[in-house]
């Protein structure tokens, strides 16, 4: 459990976005044929698809409609780094000529991100919600015998009986084995929006998307940061060519970046707080933020009760988002843990949803589940530049198949658009090679963008194997010139043609061998 923050960092206020808080709806009990506990991304996707198609669905949230994207994640998260674009690209318009100068005013910012967060309240409220179709209720849903669910709030309990359920509460901060971390004020992805002024010297623990995330937005807009990862590179999901190009992006900007940095003991100083790291170095900021990962909330629901297994990683669900072992229980989202998006929880909301329909609906979701695996969908980190990853690493790859794993290099230098922008990035491309070197057989299972717009690029890269079709179909499809699309034919382009204008094809390699800076020694800062 987190624990609560120190008043000078104090947690949202609930009734900031009154609109999203659910209606106190009495004691009587109900009766559904669907009930779904959750109303993030995953259980609004999968409730809405139930009454759609003609089920009485309950949804209950325990704290706002909307869930976590809307509030604490995606929106806030993304409006904050469009807001330090802005102000990073005022900066850099001295090359212009212009001349920018002051930091930009925190409550500026801090209501306009209430405005944004606002603006969703016409899709996310539980009027616009109940209005489709879905009652909605407040309160902590507790299973408390096969097929019925306890549902308290302030105090007063209801009944809730349902012939399906839909799992869909979500993901809670996880927190490190640091020795007095609970005794000091910190920061976590869900309060740092709220942080009424902003940091002088943030601390930033964890050197995933989210940490990287904010540590750009915040230096970008005033902040001192110092970033700490517990591993030898960032984003250590990404290829390592993404973790240096990121490392080289957030030194630029100003971020102090500590690679190999294991904290072992926190505490509250003068100024802040004190992180004392293996080794014996401390770091020492006005803030931290905690952001090491999420955890699947599945603790205090009864799960026990019904039968349905469940461990630390999640829920235990099949390919179809069915319980392992209670027939009447579907998970969704974050609860069954893997790959934490919100493109991956509306995709296993669908499933949740599908399969708490009728037979022909468990038939549908039977036939989606293969396409909706989370594993396969793209990712991307909202950095500037964008770093976007999908399938296989160039390591995982040829762990998996050896000497079939082909590579290509193509670099944003050979693509015009990029080059009129004087904006830098490159594609890699992961691929299995055709029969005896062939196109025939030829099959894409990885790619790696960083640049400009790697989060369209990488839907696109990504088509032929999830679609099934062969590379040299996207390959010698046309694209407008110029724009960074291009990119994608012309990464397609070097796997059936040697051409240095699209990359460099060479075999795959193991991770030792690809080019990466060296790893910096424990708690080293990364070389700027």
């Amino acid at each position: 459990m987190t624990v609560q923050p120190e008043p000078s960092f104090p947690a949202p206020d609930p009734q900031r976005y009154g609109w999203a808080i659910p209606p106190e709806t009495g004691t009587t009990p109900l009766k559904a044929d669907v009930a779904v506990i959750g109303a993030g991304a995953a259980g609004l996707t999968a409730a809405l698809l139930a009454a759609q198609n003609g089920q009485r669905v309950i949804l209950i949230e325990r704290e706002r409609t909307g869930g976590e994207c809307a509030f604490t994640g995606c929106i806030p998260s993304k409006a904050l780094l469009a807001m330090s674009k802005t102000v990073h690209a005022a900066r850099q318009s001295a090359a212009l000529g212009l001349s920018v100068s002051g930091q930009p005013d925190w409550a500026t910012i801090r209501a306009r991100l209430h405005g944004i967060i606002d603006s969703f309240e016409d899709v996310d409220s539980a009027r616009s919600i109940e209005k489709r179709g879905v009652q909605v209720i407040g309160g902590q849903a507790v299973f408390v015998s096969p097929h019925v669910l306890e549902v308290t709030r302030d105090g007063q309990t209801r009944t809730v009986m349902a012939e399906q359920f839909i799992l869909a509460t979500g993901s809670e901060v996880t927190l490190p084995d640091i020795d007095g971390l609970s005794e000091i004020p910190y920061l976590t992805h869900e309060t740092i929006f709220d942080v009424p002024e902003r940091p002088e010297h943030l601390l930033v623990l964890g050197g995933g998307p989210i940490g990287c995330e904010l540590s750009q937005a915040f230096v970008r807009l005033g902040s001192r940061v110092t970033a700490l990862q517990r591993g030898p590179r960032l984003i250590d999901r990404d290829e390592p060519e993404a973790s240096a190009a990121l490392l080289q992006t957030l030194q630029s900007d100003g971020v102090t970046v500590h690679l190999n940095a294991e904290a072992v003991r926190a505490e509250r100083t003068k100024k802040g707080v004190m992180l004392h790291l293996k080794g014996g170095q401390t770091v020492e900021g006005t803030h931290l933020l905690v952001a090491v990962g999420k955890t699947p909330r599945v603790e205090g629901l009864g799960l026990a009760m019904i039968g349905a297994e469940f461990d630390g990683a999640g829920l235990k669900v099949k390919a179809n988002m069915q319980s392992t072992t209670c027939p009447y229980l579907w998970g969704a989202g974050d609860v069954v843990g893997g790959a934490m998006f919100t493109h991956g929880a509306t995709e296993r909301g669908t499933l949740a949803g599908l399969g708490a329909l009728a037979w022909w609906g468990r038939g549908v979701a039977a036939l989606r589940a293969p396409a909706a695996r989370v594993e396969d969908i793209p990712w991307v980190t909202y950095t500037e530049p964008e770093i976007a990853h999908w399938g296989l690493t160039e390591a995982q790859a040829v762990k998996k198949y050896g000497g079939r794993v082909v590579v290509v290099d193509y670099d944003f230098s050979h693509l015009d658009r990029a080059r009129t922008e004087r904006e830098a990035g490159f594609v890699k491309l992961v691929a299995l090679k055709g029969v005896f070197g062939s196109p025939v057989g030829l099959r894409v299972v990885g790619a790696q963008v960083v640049g400009s717009r790697a989060g369209e690029l990488i839907q696109t890269l990504s088509l032929p194997s999830r679609l099934h079709v062969h590379p040299a179909r996207l390959a010698l499809l046309p694209v407008p010139y110029p724009t960074y699309g291009e990119a994608v034919r012309q990464v397609y382009l070097g796997l059936l043609a040697d051409n240095p204008a699209f990359g460099k094809r060479r075999p795959g390699r193991i991770e030792g061998q690809q080019e990466q800076s060296k790893a910096p020694e424990q708690g080293q800062t990364a070389p700027g």
